[in-house]
């Protein structure tokens, strides 16, 4: 066999390899799963990322939060799944006013310089899809009366915002959702799941399509990377 042969079915193989990997890679999903809960003053938020067919994994955890006096305080951990090292870094985020008051302004400067990035963040949503949802909530409120009222209320609450995010995000499974009246007690507490799901070809588009709207107005990339990267 000649060496221009070997070479050619080395190549071969490099070009079928790299064709199969774009193939998987365009079929993959990529997921995110939200667990909430909240009893009697313990709250607790974990956000699993999972991609390429479980290659890509990573948690980030509120374990806890709680109202300080200068505004609602978060202890934060990112856990790397790929590895054995497991935690990768914690930190403490307390949220004041000033805080959410510049978050909007930063995201009103993010509008002005990005093309139609309201269309955009539209696009991605209707491409997301949400195939499992759970929302459980316990109300008491130690009187009979005032316990059913609020039910309803709840109730009303859950399928408003329900209804409002499914407005935009595709919905594929069938919601269990259930508000339980604690009747003679007094109680609130709240735990759901939900999965979210994106082809993984189509969010590495949505970036590149981003990248280009980001591009196309003058100062939009300056922008990005100073609101970015800007210290909180």
């Amino acid at each position: 066999m000649t060496e221009d042969r070997v070479a050619m079915i080395w190549l071969g193989l490099i070009a079928g390899i790299l064709v199969a990997g774009m193939l998987l890679f365009a079929f993959s999903d990529m997921l995110l799963k939200v667990r909430f809960s909240h009893t009697e003053g313990d709250d607790h938020i974990t956000l699993d990322v999972k991609g390429l067919y479980g290659l890509m994994r990573f948690r980030y955890v509120v374990p806890v939060m709680y109202w300080a006096e200068n505004g609602l305080s978060l202890k934060t951990e990112l856990v790397n799944r790929n590895s054995g090292k497991g935690l990768r870094g914690d930190d403490n985020i307390t949220i004041t006013r000033d805080k959410v008051e510049e978050f909007f302004q930063r995201t009103k400067q993010l509008l002005a310089y990005t093309a139609r990035l309201l269309e955009w963040t539209k696009g991605v949503l209707a491409r997301t899809v949400c195939t499992e949802i759970s929302w459980v909530t316990r109300v008491g409120l130690g009187d009979a009366a005032d316990t059913a009222v609020t039910t309803g209320i709840v109730w009303g609450l859950k399928t408003s915002l329900l209804g409002f995010l499914f407005r935009y995000i595709r919905l594929e499974a069938k919601p269990v959702l259930s508000v339980q009246p604690q009747f003679n007690r007094m109680q609130f507490s709240t735990e759901g799941m939900f999965v979210l799901e994106i082809k993984a070809v189509y969010a590495l588009y949505a970036v590149f399509v981003l990248l280009y709207r980001i591009l196309r107005v003058k100062g939009g990339l300056k922008t990005w990377r100073k609101l970015l990267f800007k210290p909180s």
